[in-house]
């Protein structure tokens, strides 16, 4: 009994189905085989199976790259396998060619849902990531205004304190002291430049202590007048004192201090 001839733009349209994975079962064979044989059908199979990959990426489970080099190599683990049952190839395929049009309609409809699927995965992760764009530049926006908010009211404390009719002044070498309330500033003028790698260095000594304590550093301004708020309380202090030390500071005075100005 003769072998019927295989239809082999049927089987194409076969191995289409086959690599978009909506093939019946019992078609898998032959077509896996054809596809082994045919140069075309090979070329045309690599070319749907990427298509087919996008599945991977709109799946809830989420598929990483080794996870589909696994499922690449089981599917062409199972194109050999299937291959091996050649000899009734023919048969099968002929069989298989009545629902060709059927399954190619398969193919196409399984193909249209992915590209679907894959263009609104795209848009919800653009309007994602615009989303989270727009609320990082809104933090970043809100955390300036908060910052430049919270420096404009120090300066107008500042101002209002250095300047104010009760506040108390103490003469020091290059300018002065002021304490209002528990503010106390360094009001400073025409302070000598530090020699590279140095800075001033304010010094507080508490109320009762035998040691002064590190404070603020800081380098003369360009303008001439160089006001310093101290962020100690200055009703625990008793003298703050002014030093030049080495750039990032020290944690006991290592030279003779400019000025050592009691708080009375």
């Amino acid at each position: 009994m003769s072998e019927q001839p295989v239809d082999r733009e049927a089987m194409l349209d076969l191995v289409a189905a086959y690599a978009l994975g909506v093939l019946p079962p019992d078609d898998a064979s032959p077509v896996a085989a054809f596809i082994l044989a045919d140069d075309e059908a090979r070329r045309e199979y690599n070319a749907l199976r990427s298509t087919a990959n996008l599945v991977g990426t709109i799946a809830e489970e989420p598929v990483d790259s080794a996870r589909s080099a696994r499922m690449k190599e089981r599917l062409m683990a199972r194109v050999r396998n299937d291959a091996a049952v050649g000899p009734s190839i023919r048969a099968t395929a002929a069989s298989s060619t009545v629902r060709s049009s059927a399954v190619w309609g398969t193919a196409l409809a399984a193909a249209a849902a992915v590209v679907f699927a894959l263009v609104s995965v795209i848009q919800n992760f653009t309007l994602s990531s615009e989303l989270a764009e727009s609320q990082r530049k809104t933090t970043v926006l809100q955390s300036e205004a908060s910052a430049a908010r919270l420096s404009a009211e120090r300066s107008q404390r500042m101002l209002a304190d250095v300047s104010a009719g009760d506040a108390q002044r103490y003469s020091v070498a290059y300018g002065t002291v002021i304490r209002r309330g528990s503010h106390v500033y360094l009001a400073l003028t025409a302070l000598p430049p530090v020699a590279h790698g140095h800075v001033y260095q304010a010094w507080t000594l508490a109320k009762g202590a035998k040691a002064v304590s590190p404070s603020v550093t800081f380098v003369p301004s360009g303008n001439g007048v160089t006001i310093v708020p101290l962020p100690e309380d200055a009703d625990h202090l008793s003298a703050v004192a002014l030093t030049v030390e080495p750039e990032g500071g020290s944690k006991t005075p290592t030279t003779k201090p400019a000025f050592v100005q009691p708080l009375s």
